[in-house]
């Protein structure tokens, strides 16, 4: 009888994350289609959630058999993304590891990222234009450049926190530098890196997604975006904004969620 309870109680539980998140976001979209349906809204600035789902539904099919408009864009999108975001990733992590170790590298480095990190990637696309021209190269560049920063400060802080003894238990059984970086801090600052992770991924996600808006040749989420609004189609321009929801929170839930779970959480060093 206890196991059953447990059983369904559990279930109960795993079917409320589901609903409860996924309820005021069905109030809302009902909500503006009655709006919008009535006239209480003007349609052409806020056309209602079907007409969205037919304009986007039109740009999947627009380009089939061949290539679709729709897909075609979100692969450009996700493909500047996944480059971007490892480059930005592996050398800030790097980076920060090497602060962390290193105060005289710490000292050097923590000014210029102080000042380079508010610094917004669509500010610095026109640079980027003229050094690398329109398309990927700038694109990429910039998102690793936003990606980098949060990793940099992230690992540092982690490595900088660890636990002297761990170092000095190590150097006595002659660990190497590179034996020390793998073995020991990074394992250290794990969780910190993690939350680097979600931080730079984001930076890079919406940091891709503005500089598409002046950068991209024609594909592209961002350039879908900003081409349907000078057409002022509004109902393709809420649709890019849903997907870019969508998109990124399938990412953060399917890739950067799973990898915490099956790292720093099965490790305990954090909670859920």
């Amino acid at each position: 009888m206890g196991v059953s309870w447990r059983k369904h109680k559990s279930s109960r539980a795993t079917g409320s994350r589901w609903w409860l998140p996924a309820l005021p976001v069905a109030l809302f979209l009902a909500g503006w289609q009655l709006l919008a349906g009535v006239n209480l809204i003007n349609p052409s600035l806020f056309p209602p959630p079907t007409e969205i789902a037919s304009e986007l539904a039109e740009l999947y099919t627009s380009g089939l058999p061949t290539r679709s408009l729709l897909i075609g864009h979100v692969t450009a999108t996700l493909s500047r993304l996944l480059v971007a975001s490892v480059i930005g990733i592996l050398s800030g992590t790097l980076a920060g590891a090497l602060m962390g170790i290193s105060s005289r590298l710490y000292r050097f480095f923590d000014p210029l990222i102080t000042v380079l990190m508010p610094v917004p990637g669509i500010a610095m696309a026109p640079l980027f234009i003229v050094w690398l021209g329109f398309g990927d190269p700038t694109i990429i560049a910039l998102g690793s450049i936003a990606a980098f920063f949060p990793l940099a400060y992230n690992t540092a802080a982690g490595v900088r926190s660890i636990d002297p003894q761990l170092v000095r238990a190590a150097r006595m059984m002659e660990a190497g530098k590179g034996t020390l970086l793998f073995d020991v801090y990074l394992p250290w600052a794990a969780g910190y890196v993690l939350v680097g992770v979600k931080l730079g991924l984001a930076r890079c996600w919406r940091t891709i997604i503005a500089v598409e808006f002046i950068a991209a040749a024609s594909w592209g989420l961002g350039y879908m975006i900003w081409d349907a609004a000078e057409y002022l189609r509004a109902g393709v321009v809420y649709g890019g904004i849903f997907l870019l929801i969508i998109i990124y929170f399938v990412i953060e839930k399917g890739l950067v969620n799973t990898l915490e779970k099956f790292t720093v959480e099965r490790w305990g060093m954090v909670q859920r």
